[in-house]
């Protein structure tokens, strides 16, 4: 058993791969739901939320708290879903979300540009030159998205565990292979295994906490969560009071599981 996510580009594959895997492993399916299930969190509407995937890096790097609040919620709802230990995931950079996490296999689906091109034409009816098009200006909107969000090119075969061709294997072999991958032994959710997705999530749930208050979202904070004990790292302003370690403290109790909380938070002089 795994949580595998599955990456792809426009119209190579991604859904029905999925839907093939979860119908022949038993596992729950998961897609544009998560991102939803985020703006749920923020309270916004999911629609914004997808809009921020096409926006361009200079706004992401004009907003970076609200860059990182967005991966984060993300990133939770993504955890949250994956703590039964079996899911399959379609969607953008559920490998770097979740990267860390074990028992976690990483698919990358590559199809022929012509298959792609026939899939949007019957989509959009749009004509092979204008499905091209749409697809190349998809593909670098999400290849952006990721650079901005994870430093990462989406296409580099370092972050995937296997690597598909639709243009050598069929969809039935390539669900049959991923499925045989997926029950490795490598990848069993065992005692500790299942620990350890759960401090993943416990550590997704502060990062949370952190980042969507008011006082904290401007501040680069991250949290690791061993049981009980959540450690808060990362640099914030040293105020009169000791208010803004007291508000971390208690954003990260408030979170079911964490008893304890350790800082290691790097303070400095905002007023030098």
């Amino acid at each position: 058993m795994a949580v595998i996510c599955i990456s792809r580009g426009t119209k190579s594959g991604g859904q029905v791969l999925a839907e093939c895997l979860a119908a022949r492993l038993g596992y729950p399916i998961l897609g544009r739901e998560v991102a939803q299930e985020a703006a749920m969190q923020l309270g916004v509407s999911a629609r914004t939320l997808e809009e921020k995937m096409s926006d361009r890096p200079s706004v992401w790097g004009r907003f970076s708290s609200m860059r990182r609040m967005y991966a984060v919620a993300v990133q939770t709802s993504l955890a949250e879903r994956a703590l039964a230990g079996h899911l399959v995931y379609h969607g953008l950079a559920g490998g770097l979300l979740l990267k860390g996490l074990p028992g976690l296999l990483c698919v990358r689906l590559i199809a022929p540009m012509r298959i792609r091109i026939e899939a949007v034409m019957d989509d959009l009816g749009t004509d092979a030159s204008a499905s091209e098009r749409y697809i190349h200006e998809l593909d670098d909107a999400r290849a952006r998205w990721v650079r901005v969000m994870y430093g990462e090119n989406v296409a580099d075969p370092h972050l995937y565990d296997l690597v598909v061709n639709l243009e050598t294997i069929t969809m039935e072999g390539a669900c049959a292979l991923v499925a045989r991958a997926a029950e490795a032994p490598e990848l069993a959710p065992t005692d500790a295994v299942l620990d350890r997705q759960r401090d993943f999530l416990s550590s997704c749930r502060v990062r949370l906490a952190l980042a969507t208050d008011p006082e904290l979202r401007s501040l680069e904070l991250d949290a690791e969560a061993r049981g009980s004990l959540v450690v808060i790292t990362g640099q914030a302003p040293l105020r009169s009071g000791g208010r803004t370690g007291e508000l971390i403290h208690s954003l990260a109790r408030g979170v079911p599981g964490i008893q304890e909380v350790r800082m290691g938070v790097e303070w400095f002089d905002p007023y030098p």
